[in-house]
């Protein structure tokens, strides 16, 4: 059996493919498996994989027909995992020198992880290309899905995504395939199912590398916050909802879980108005009333202590009201 075994859902970006497998050879764990799904890609994406599958015995490729989205992609690769552990990469993404050396010791160790997980960091491809300097272990922490939850419901100073993950397999297997109505949250709902009676091992430590270009697929909700959080809210929806829906205590973590969510729309809806952005604004701010009532009548002053630079974000945002007078 394999040790690790990742896939690749690919659309259109043949021209990253080779970097993206290089970034996972450069992990030099030798026992893995590859399978890059394309999704009939219009661009050479698929002679690359062929390409690419060729000089290694350690690649397939499927190339379908027709393109079926995303998560059949990720769905068709848990069902071809036999590993002890999984991971997913997006093809335009990249993985970090040494985070499968830093992970693997949690997860064998720590036999109630589900998950271990480090940082994403987001790269410009436009850009000189990041100089990243990890620790050798990584400072890991050990959440509950109580805590798994309502830190991903606050502003965090690193950005979490499924592609600095390192899976379970076999907890994988347990909790199903990801949810084809998730459409942007997906990473986030399968690990909070992943983290149910179980444990999340989370580091600081960068991981990942999430490559910013004209082409993400991602980004109308980069910028549209509104709907970011509302994606976001949905994933949580889906988890309370399902899995979590007996869990002890699941209304007041819901309660907790949202009115987080309606702190942060509540001060990006300040942001916005300030910016001269009104109806962006006081949507925001509706949305956060809809979240948590209370917002409506008492500002979440607590929030800005979570922010990873409170008074430099506060200083940033009366300067642009004060720029705009």
């Amino acid at each position: 059996m394999p040790l690790i075994d990742i896939v690749i859902p690919n659309y259109g970006y043949g021209r990253y493919l080779p970097q993206a497998v290089d970034s996972i050879f450069r992990q030099q764990v030798e026992d893995i498996r590859i399978l890059i799904v394309d999704n009939a890609s219009t661009d050479n994406s698929v002679d690359i994989a062929k390409n690419l599958s060729r000089r290694d015995k350690r690649i397939t490729v499927i190339a379908r027909a027709r393109n079926l989205g995303l998560h059949a992609s990720c769905n068709e690769g848990i069902d071809w995992a036999k590993s002890k552990y999984f991971a997913i990469l997006c093809a335009d993404d990249l993985l970090v020198d040494g985070c499968f050396h830093r992970t693997l010791p949690i997860l064998e160790k720590e036999s109630g992880v589900s998950f271990a997980c480090g940082a994403e960091l987001v790269w410009h491809e436009n850009r000189p290309f990041p100089v990243i300097e990890n620790p050798a272990a990584g400072d890991w922490r050990f959440l509950s899905t109580r805590s798994f939850a309502l830190e991903r419901s606050l502003p965090s100073k690193v950005l979490f995504g499924g592609g600095a993950a390192l899976i379970r397999t076999s907890d994988l297997k347990r909790v199903g395939h990801f949810r084809s109505e998730i459409a942007y949250s997906e990473d986030l709902e399968m690990f909070l199912r992943l983290s149910l009676n179980r444990r999340a091992a989370v580091t600081n430590a960068i991981h990942g590398i999430r490559r910013v270009h004209g082409a993400n697929l991602s980004a109308v909700f980069w910028q549209d916050f509104k709907r970011e959080m509302v994606e976001r809210k949905l994933a949580f929806d889906s988890f309370f909802s399902h899995e979590a829906a007996c869990m002890p205590g699941v209304e007041q973590l819901r309660r907790s879980v949202y009115r987080n969510l309606g702190k942060r729309a509540y001060w990006s809806g300040l942001s916005h108005i300030a910016r001269g952005h009104r109806p962006a604004g006081f949507d925001l701010l509706r949305f956060a009333a809809e979240l948590s009532p209370s917002l409506a009548y008492v500002p979440p002053v607590d929030y800005l202590v979570h922010l990873p630079n409170p008074l430099g974000h506060i200083r940033q945002r009366l300067g642009e009201v004060w720029s705009r007078h």
